[in-house]
């Protein structure tokens, strides 16, 4: 897969958990990532060549926890403090990465 179908944009009201995984060519998550405003859990494990956030992060207020696993660039991106996308998940109460 190389991006999100569009037709997942449906379950923009109601979906609260969401595992994107071992998707290889996948290099970004959309724009309108943010309409999933549900959204509590959030797990990236598996996609290397996903390496930044969409800027709409910030709006989603609902997330409590996003997890990203073996996906170097966006977990260096992701870093407390330090990251470029840092900002944009710095509202989530617990960020965990997984390291191999």
């Amino acid at each position: 897969m190389v991006a999100l179908p569009e037709w997942f944009q449906g379950a923009a009201n109601t979906l609260q958990f969401l595992l994107i995984g071992m998707c290889e060519n996948l290099e970004a998550l959309p724009e309108w990532f943010a309409i999933f405003t549900s959204l509590t859990k959030l797990i990236i494990g598996s996609c290397q060549k996903l390496s930044s956030l969409p800027e709409g992060m910030r709006s989603l207020t609902s997330l409590r926890e996003l997890v990203i696993d073996d996906c170097p660039e966006l977990e260096r991106r992701c870093q407390r403090n330090i990251g470029e996308d840092w900002p944009k998940i710095s509202h989530v109460p617990h960020v965990s990465f997984s390291y191999r």
